[in-house]
């Protein structure tokens, strides 16, 4: 399985958390995730959630760096499985402190 680095940069916390997802058949909605935060990223100097399509690595990465990546106020590295699904009504509030985690379910083998 191939993840896809995703970052969200509290200032409140003083902390940036790595989230890393799911890439295997999330490619549709990760694109469009990628498009609308280059959208409501144009304005912004340091945005507060960054998706890197050119980062992709492998599971067994993202398991070391998850182990070994240390905490703060969250996981500084963070792995996120599942089929990704965009709600109708999505905003960037709906990313905040790792809620980009909520967006994703877990299905079984098979489906």
């Amino acid at each position: 399985m191939q993840f896809m680095r995703y970052t969200e940069t509290n200032d409140h916390e003083g902390e940036t958390w790595t989230f890393w997802l799911q890439v295997d058949g999330n490619e549709q909605p990760l694109t469009w995730l990628a498009e609308f935060l280059t959208a409501i990223n144009a304005e912004e100097l340091d945005p507060q959630y960054e998706l890197f399509p050119a980062d992709v690595i492998s599971e067994e990465h993202v398991d070391v760096l998850v182990e070994w990546g240390g905490s703060g106020y969250m996981s500084l590295h963070n792995k996120v499985v599942g089929r990704l699904t965009i709600p109708a009504k999505f905003s960037p509030g709906d990313l905040y402190k790792g809620r980009v985690k909520n967006l994703f379910t877990v299905v079984p083998d098979g489906e």
